[in-house]
């Protein structure tokens, strides 16, 4: 009801097919929804050419599912209660994501899959599977720091961010992303100092305040910027906490971006 409430309300839900399973439907029938989803999708990639966004949520009711009807089978579960064929269900689903040549008429099919962890357990059989199969994951956790859920860039990876970072976005792109992941794990060790009752140097407490701006202005799941804007925050957050030789960046873009005074 979320997802119709959302899609009706910004006027697209003739743009949407759904398939929906609820707990008080049979788990076997749950088994079913990504397949039926995707065969959908590959209708209008193949026969239409369109480009296909499929959102599987939750996959880890489906695995769930999995775990229930193996057993109901006598299949011997492997870890996690999980079965044995949990790798291959998954990536029968994961590697349907396509992208046919414009030679041939284009469309595509980008697969986003939601996977809620099982007690924040992040090892799990299903989230670990799922990192193996997938080309990339969004982690989010909530920052008490702000009072929001963010992307964890320490957790969060992708697997083709380098055919793209800095090639089809800004040059800089590739040193602001791993000058901004470095001072926010700087801080994460000035936290950890700071909970242990150590000194804070000032370095510390300024990379202390930079993850708090950039958790709110940019890792929170509710800013909605563009690659560009995005890098233009980080460069002032850098210019507002850092002087330019602590930021560990080429010196020519640091002379072409860094914030005026």
């Amino acid at each position: 009801m979320y997802f119709k409430n959302v899609f009706s309300n910004a006027g697209v839900l003739d743009h949407i097919v759904s398939f929906v399973n609820t707990t008080e439907n049979p788990p076997v029938e749950r088994l079913l929804i990504p397949d039926m989803a995707l065969t959908a999708a590959e209708y209008f990639a193949v026969e239409k050419h369109e480009k296909v966004l499929v959102l599987l949520t939750d996959m880890t009711l489906y695995a769930d599912a999995l775990a229930i009807v193996s057993n109901r089978m006598d299949q011997i579960p492997s870890k996690d209660s999980m079965p044995g064929s949990l790798y291959s269900d998954l990536a029968k689903i994961y590697e349907k994501a396509v992208q046919f040549p414009e030679t041939i008429g284009g469309g595509s099919i980008t697969i986003i899959a939601v996977t809620t962890l099982s007690g924040g357990d992040i090892t799990h059989a299903i989230p670990d599977n799922t990192g193996y199969i997938t080309e990339g994951q969004l982690y989010l956790r909530r920052d008490s720091e702000i009072g929001k859920v963010i992307v964890d860039p320490f957790r969060s990876l992708s697997r083709l961010k380098q055919l793209v970072a800095g090639k089809k976005t800004r040059e800089d792109h590739p040193q602001v992303m791993n000058a901004a992941v470095r001072l926010y794990a700087d801080a994460a060790n000035a936290k950890t100092k700071k909970e242990n009752g150590f000194d804070l140097t000032d370095y510390d407490n300024r990379c202390l305040d930079f993850a708090r701006d950039y958790s709110r202005e940019i890792l929170a799941i509710d800013v909605n910027i563009n690659t560009v804007q995005m890098l233009d925050i980080a460069w002032q957050l850098f210019g507002k906490y850092f002087k330019p030789e602590e930021v560990n960046i080429k010196a020519a873009l640091v002379e072409k971006y860094w914030p005026a005074k």
